[in-house]
């Protein structure tokens, strides 16, 4: 019992995230209410004030949440690669497998972050920098190591970024290509204009 009581505060959390991502995705942050959330969870929206200071802290979570699981994942795959090119080729799967599985949060972020305060906005901007910094590192390593070409870093790794990061704007479960293949096309377009096959000498 007493075990119980202390994940409620956890599972609640997640019950008031997962609902205000369906209504941010829905009907938009700015139209959303903590009222009609709070209904929807099946709590008063006094409570909400228990876990969250406000409408505004509820969004930065949701995107921290997310940003900072994501930044575990990607440096997990890292570390499970000694060689940068299998690293870069596994964390581009986990996040787009990632992706995948967090969709809607996805769109929230990209179209409701813009409603975050300045300082609440910064403090996003540090995980996604630090997602940044490693695509970084790790494109650095294999251009050292002659495994893709030599290319302007920060446009390589946002080229990368930006191929993922769309990916909830038109991409369907139930469309022509399952997440499987549609991983190794984006793979595979990357390799033909980045990557070398292995054993292949790096440019310039």
């Amino acid at each position: 019992m007493s075990q119980r009581r202390r994940m409620r505060p956890e599972i609640r959390r997640k019950q008031i995230l997962d609902t205000a991502v369906r209504f941010f995705r829905t009907v938009g942050y700015e139209a959303a209410s903590l009222r009609d959330l709070a209904a929807d969870v099946g709590i008063n929206k006094a409570t909400i004030y228990h876990y969250f200071k406000s409408k505004e802290e509820i969004l930065f979570h949701i995107i921290d949440d997310v940003g900072e699981s994501l930044l575990r994942g990607l440096r997990e795959e890292r570390a499970k690669n000694s060689d940068p090119l299998d690293g870069l080729e596994a964390m581009v799967r986990f996040q787009i497998g990632y992706m995948e599985g967090h969709l809607e949060e996805i769109k929230v972020i990209v179209e409701e972050q813009k409603s975050l305060g300045s300082e609440l906005a910064e403090r996003t901007r540090v995980t996604q920098g630090k997602i940044l910094e490693l695509y970084e590192k790790t494109l650095t390593e294999c251009m050292d190591k002659g495994l893709v070409r030599r290319v302007h870093l920060a446009t390589a790794a946002f080229s990368i970024l930006g191929h993922i990061n769309w990916l909830y704007q038109w991409y369907k479960p139930t469309g022509a290509l399952t997440i499987s293949q549609l991983t190794e096309e984006i793979v595979s377009i990357l390799r033909e204009g980045l990557f070398l096959r292995k054993g292949g000498q790096g440019e310039g």
